[in-house]
């Protein structure tokens, strides 16, 4: 199987169990920036927490090296909310940060197609609205590893577009339901 189909398989997987999570409120939206467009999923935890997945067609490669198709990435992140503001007409901003995890098959940095791995950091803010539209900016930087096959050995290097792609804010509209 291609690391493609690989990937597809594991976040549908992913997507599956998180739809059956009893959650009480949930959103779902994309999320634009320079590393990627992505779908993402996010639902309350309780206690100031939430947690996210996110499915993204990564496009650094794309922009920088005219690369013809993007990179597939789905992550994961555990967010807890550190700081909360209430507006008087009932707009809430949260700022977050949280853990999580990221995989992948993109290309990285002067390499091939390969798969990644890593550790994936949250930091950010939220602005929910009354009317259900939740708009967010956020940096998400990745460290992990890069794996590629290369004259027929495995090689694994440092993911570096997972540390460039933390620089650029990552801007995200959801619906809240």
């Amino acid at each position: 199987m291609s690391e493609i189909r690989k990937s597809s398989c594991v976040i549908v997987v992913l997507i599956l169990f998180l739809g059956t999570a009893n959650a009480q409120s949930k959103s779902v939206g994309c999320t634009f920036c320079f590393a990627g467009t992505g779908i993402t999923y996010e639902y309350d935890m309780g206690k100031g927490s939430f947690a996210e997945l996110q499915l993204r067609a990564e496009t650094s490669s794309m922009f920088i090296y005219d690369r013809q198709l993007p990179g597939l990435s789905a992550s994961f992140t555990w967010n807890m909310i550190f700081a909360s503001m209430k507006s008087r007409n009932g707009n809430t901003i949260n700022l977050f940060a949280g853990p999580g995890l990221a995989a992948g098959a993109v290309e990285d940095m002067k390499a091939a197609r390969g798969l990644f791995f890593g550790l994936k950091g949250r930091i950010g803010g939220e602005c929910e609205f009354q009317r259900k539209v939740n708009i967010s900016i956020c940096l998400s930087p990745v460290i992990g590893a890069h794996f590629r096959k290369r004259e027929g050995m495995m090689t694994m290097l440092p993911y570096r577009f997972g540390l460039l792609n933390s620089i650029m804010p990552e801007v995200g509209v959801k619906y809240a339901f």
